[in-house]
């Protein structure tokens, strides 16, 4: 018998709590104390996945060019604190890059005065990355002074201590022991001067003696007096920063978006006269594009940098392409924008959009300045060179986790970690067109498939070019495909040899998910991978391509050793969030499961870390234990036999009764809505609701009628079999003709703010609109706070609040936990609404009505991903001047 680890806790025990592991942030003098002994979450953001070597396609356009490089500043994470580590097993947001073939640096950029100034990149990002083969650094920034900034921040950077730069000695620890690549530094801090220049271009150069394997790269703000100002080229004042005393003391530089002003049109040349002086190579100068506004509806002075063959005289800088998916509200939309982003106009790439992208109206006086593709301008990379190579097209997030084409997890989840390695091309099609996209309704394995839908006429075919590759047969090598579908065709993969020949391999076609296995020949180089269609009669066809494998015949070591559940949360009697780990363990990630009471085996995570963590796992019914098996799964995709533990569950709780009502003053012979938010373990509920008809309720959510003005009461019981709660409000219910005089009482009112940034203040969360970004914004340290003066004691039953969705910000944003709270002399408070985890855009909360001269939004947790910004577009408070 298998040993069985249980895991027991008594009732004095079960207020454990276990933190979610979130990735990590510091001020400079923090960084000092960290270690992985002291930081008990560093364990969880160590990467897993190794740096893959890439190849190098050949030219698909006459502008592309092998020198030419991209980097991205992309906002990885919505927020720089309150990250989970790894992803959650409970959500699907997470932004999913996949076109890592254009990419040389990816900066997982984030960083900010109230949060935190030097960032990694998350486990899960760093995972991506590298098995793209793309170098991801974290970020250093040093904010400017007007967000926050402070000098004494660079000051604590280049702190020196017995000839040492004690926090680059703490950068190159946290880099090695997390396992990505490097930092980008942006200091925009003011007050620094020709010392800290001395100082920083020392530090640069530590580093680099000491750690010549990490990346570096300097955006050009500083510069070599100390003074912050953007060069928007490179020149004497910043190469410095990059290149000392011939010596590379930088791996690269970012130049400023001011390279593309039509008042200094000599920037680019400066730049390259500047790089033949010292000697600098294109792949190491990156000009600045501003994306994070508006995408590829952004106006880029592209002909500044285009030379007379159509080539880019420099390499590519872009700051936030997480565009694509921030500014989207449906998933589709987000690969339609990422699409279009980085291959819009390419003279023979096709996708989706391409023609909507055709159809952008620009301003004619303005026209040379359109968005062009940069996947045109430099030459595709591939890390598909080593085996076993294995693809499902899985994104690293979906609404089901699939295995095997059978739902195994049927609710939302996202680790990036989990992304496969998507086609190098997006799409190179040969013959007759085909629609392409990525599918979340169905996969082999993990949360998404690849979608074919066309039509072909009997014998016409489509031929997509898929993966540039770089693998030597030696071995015996097996090559699997999956695919499901419909349609009178026949498809294959076919395999492209270094000796230019090829082979076809016709795929088992069917309505259900059916895998075709290979034997491959040895001694053969694989160059590329293409997937070929052709009609057997006329038709339209959809099919799914749910997997492709090159995988050597061997025995892969899944081994997995005990597992040690390391903290539990309890919450609600309901659920629980465990941090968990394998010891020993050899395997390349990790299926965890959990059996239900009848039996059923139901996946909760996969992880690539032997560390891990479940965000989320409900309480099967009253059970009392919860057994989790831990599957080991190997890089050739076979797995280990389960390793179970097992952990006991406190007693089933009994409920907690709580209400809300749609309106608290009402005119007689209106109707109300009682809502029930009793807690989940609620199994029935009883209503008395005296001076309403009906005035006794067994249903859940009733809606009444108050025929008789007056001032009633409302009950609610809440009952389980475990006992009952009663929850009572007296008096809850005006009925009164003067109902009609109802209005929005804080309408221009006086306010004032705990905080607020300058162009967004207090008075605006009360002037009418949403519009123009008319919102109050407090930063800083929370709780954050606005007080609406009505100037007079007034009668309020209701609150609208129009939180950062409603303003055509990210829902993202708006506020999670706060208070509505009222007061008669502005000092002494009173609750009169508590909300917890509102995810809502536009939240509206009746209580009670209660006479107030002053009224205050308190925000505890402004908003649902960690960022510590309040975003309130406006608040109504609803009532009468008088009774």
């Amino acid at each position: 018998m298998k040993k069985i680890i249980i895991i027991l806790f008594s009732i004095l025990s079960i207020a454990i709590f276990a933190q979610i592991p979130e990735s990590s942030y510091w001020y400079p003098n923090d960084i000092l104390d960290w270690s992985p002994q002291t930081d008990s979450q560093a364990i969880y953001n160590v990467s897993h996945v190794p740096l893959a070597r890439r190849v190098i396609g050949s030219p698909i356009t006459d502008s592309a060019s092998k020198d030419i490089k991209i980097m991205t500043l992309s906002i990885m994470n919505p927020s720089t604190s309150g990250m989970p580590s790894q992803g959650s097993n409970n959500s699907f947001k997470a932004y999913p890059f996949t076109f890592w073939q254009y990419v040389d640096y990816l900066v997982a950029w984030a960083g900010s005065a109230g949060e935190g100034i030097i960032v990694p990149p998350s486990a899960d990002v760093i995972d991506a990355a590298h098995k793209n083969g793309v170098y991801v650094l974290g970020t250093i920034f040093f904010p400017p002074n007007v967000y926050g900034g402070r000098r004494n921040w660079v000051d604590q950077l280049l702190r020196k201590e017995n000839g040492k730069f004690v926090i680059a000695d703490k950068l190159i620890e946290i880099t090695k022991y997390y396992g990505f690549d490097g930092w980008f530094i942006n200091q925009e801090t003011n007050g620094c001067k020709d010392s800290h220049v001395k100082d920083m271009i020392d530090f640069l150069n530590y580093i680099k003696e000491k750690a010549p394997w990490m990346k570096l790269v300097w955006y050009d703000s500083m510069s070599n007096t100390g003074a912050i100002e953007w060069q928007g080229e490179l020149n004497e004042k910043n190469v410095v920063f990059l290149k000392n005393n011939d010596k590379y003391i930088s791996d690269a530089i970012f130049i400023d978006f001011r390279w593309q002003s039509l008042k200094r049109p000599e920037t680019i040349e400066n730049t390259i006269n500047t790089m033949k002086k010292y000697n600098i190579s294109k792949d190491r100068v990156f000009v600045g594009f501003d994306l994070q506004a508006n995408g590829y509806y952004t106006y880029s002075n592209w002909p500044k940098i285009i030379d007379e063959n159509g080539k880019l005289k420099v390499s590519l800088g872009f700051y936030c392409p997480s565009w694509a998916y921030y500014s989207s509200k449906e998933i589709k939309e987000f690969w339609d924008k990422e699409e279009t982003l980085w291959i819009a106009d390419h003279p023979v790439l096709n996708y989706h959009s391409k023609e909507d992208f055709f159809k952008i109206e620009w301003n004619k006086d303005y026209e040379q300045y359109k968005w062009q593709s940069p996947a045109k301008f430099v030459v595709e990379k591939s890390p598909v060179t080593s085996l076993p190579f294995i693809t499902f097209f899985n994104a690293g997030h979906g609404y089901k986790f699939f295995i095997d084409g059978k739902v195994a997890k049927d609710s939302e989840w996202n680790n990036r970690s989990m992304m496969d390695v998507f086609p190098t091309y997006r799409w190179k099609i040969d013959g007759n067109d085909v629609n392409i996209s990525v599918d979340y309704s169905d996969a082999y394995y993990g949360g998404s498939s690849l979608k074919f839908e066309g039509k072909l006429k009997k014998d016409q075919e489509t031929n997509v070019t898929l993966y540039i590759t770089d693998l030597k047969i030696n071995d015996n090598t097996t090559l699997e495909s999956v695919i499901k579908g419909t349609g009178n065709i026949k498809v294959s993969l076919v395999l492209n040899y270094s000796d230019n020949t090829s082979k076809e391999f016709p795929l088992k076609f069917f309505n259900d998910w059916v895998n075709t296995i290979y034997n491959l020949e040895n001694n053969k180089t694989i160059t590329s991978i293409s997937l070929k269609i052709v009609a057997i009669e006329d038709t339209s066809y959809s099919f799914n391509l749910g997997m492709i494998g090159l995988i050597p015949v061997k025995n892969y070591d899944t081994h997995v050793g005990d597992v040690k559940i390391d903290n539990i949360e309890f919450k609600e009697g309901l659920y629980a969030q465990i941090n968990l780990h394998c010891e020993n363990s050899k395997a390349k990630y990790y299926e965890i499961y959990r059996i239900l009471q009848n039996g059923e085996r139901r996946l909760v995570w996969v992880s690539y870390n032997p560390y891990t963590y479940i965000t989320q796992i409900k309480r099967d019914g009253k059970e009392k234990f919860t057994t989790l098996e831990v599957v080991g799964v190997s890089e050739g995709f076979t797995k280990s036999t389960p390793k179970k533990v097992t952990f006991q569950w406190p007693p089933y709780p009994k409920p907690k009764a709580n209400f809300e009502v749609s309106n608290t003053i009402i005119f007689p012979e209106s109707t109300v809505t009682f809502k029930n938010l009793s807690s989940e373990v609620t199994e029935k509920v009883l209503w008395i609701l005296p001076g309403a008809t009906p005035n006794v309720s067994r249903e859940w959510n009733p809606t009444v009628t108050y025929k008789e003005e007056g001032i009633y009461p409302a009950i609610l019981v809440a009952i389980n079999s475990e006992g009952e709660d009663v929850k009572i409000f007296n008096p809850l219910i005006v009925v009164t003709k003067k109902a009609k005089e109802i209005k929005n009482l804080a309408l221009n009112k006086k306010t004032y703010a705990s905080s607020n940034v300058p162009a967004e203040k207090p008075s605006m969360a009360v002037d009418g609109t949403v519009e123009n970004n008319s919102k109050w914004c407090a930063v800083g340290d929370l709780p954050h706070w606005i007080v609406i003066d009505f100037e007079k004691e007034v009668i309020i039953s209701s609150v609208t609040i129009k939180h950062a969705e409603a303003g055509h910000e990210s829902a993202d944003w708006n506020t999670k936990d706060f208070r509505l709270q009222v007061s008669n002399d502005g000092i002494n408070w009173k609750d009169v609404a508590i909300v917890r985890n509102n995810t809502k855009g536009v939240s509206t909360h009746s209580f009670a009505p209660v006479k107030a001269r002053f009224f205050r939004l308190f925000i505890e947790t402004p908003t649902q991903v960690g960022d510590k910004a309040a975003r309130i577009y406006e608040i109504e408070v609803y009532g009468l001047e008088s009774f």
